[in-house]
């Protein structure tokens, strides 16, 4: 850990503010080399106990989604899990992570992939079973927010030729083929100029090219329309009130809502940070 970066304020696009450069040097000077010390030390120690304990917590997180229950008691006690985490001490961040790898662990362990192969139901578990376990929680965290399409790919470089993906190598895998979450929810995609109700116009037929232009003139001219930032405020946050998200909540399924949940206390994190960088104080 470099003490000075870690002090010294962001600019916006996470650049340090030089401003402050005089000012950190004669904090750093004016605490002394053993204060200094002391936290290299307790950030050392912080991390590798954070390590060590990961894979206890990973493992009981397995477990809890191992336990039959109701899906109601399944969320209540994640979402206890989920907070004795963070008082145990775990970052917020990584018991995002940590949820997320431990849940898809759990669903994904005893889940058979077919092959073109000649293999035993048994011998495709254990190949399963090594897969997951091969992976840590940052890399299981990246698959889980993967498509099939994707876990198939890392899937195949590990059974085939034990390949192991480094994490940006995932998360560029993560980035093409990400989650549907419209398919979970069980709603196919909008289509354009296309609709499945035949009492509905089709707009890209001959005979409504003008109504289709029509459409795309009045679609532009309302993108257009300038929205105040008040505006954009008060619908942010009327959007993630707790009935507000309950409701969205709803429409996907128990893994969806973890996805969603997990990519909300990613933003929580780093809309606060931004914030406190942008704090002033007015005299």
């Amino acid at each position: 850990m470099n003490i000075t970066k870690t002090i010294t304020p962001k600019n916006d696009d996470g650049s340090l503010d030089q401003r402050f450069g005089l000012h950190i040097e004669k904090l750093i000077h004016l605490c002394g080399v053993e204060c200094i010390n002391t936290l290299h030390t307790f950030h050392k120690e912080t991390e590798e106990s954070e390590r060590k304990a990961g894979g206890a917590a990973l493992h009981m997180i397995v477990k809890l989604y191992s336990i039959e229950m109701e899906e109601w008691e399944q969320k209540r006690l994640a979402k206890s899990l989920r907070e004795a985490l963070q008082e145990i001490g775990f970052k917020p961040s990584k018991v995002t992570k940590l949820m997320g790898a431990g849940k898809f662990k759990a669903m994904e362990w005893n889940r058979v992939h077919e092959d073109f192969e000649c293999k035993s139901i048994d011998q495709l578990k254990q190949e399963q079973h090594e897969f997951l376990s091969a992976y840590g929680v940052s890399a299981l965290y990246e698959i889980s927010r993967m498509n099939d399409c994707g876990q198939f790919q890392v899937r195949n470089a590990f059974n085939n030729d034990k390949k192991l993906f480094r994490k940006d190598e995932l998360e560029e895998i993560r980035r093409e083929n990400p989650i549907n979450l419209d398919e979970q929810r069980g709603r196919s995609k909008r289509t354009f100029g296309r609709s499945n109700n035949p009492g509905l116009p089709q707009v890209l037929s001959g005979g409504n090219s003008i109504q289709y232009q029509n459409l795309e003139s009045a679609e532009d001219a309302f993108e257009s329309r300038p929205i105040s930032a008040q505006a954009v405020v008060n619908q942010f946050l009327h959007a993630v009130e707790p009935s507000s998200m309950d409701e969205l909540l709803k429409e996907y399924t128990p893994h969806a809502q973890d996805q969603i949940l997990s990519l909300l206390a990613e933003g929580v994190k780093e809309l606060s940070e931004y914030l406190l960088s942008r704090v002033s104080i007015s005299i």
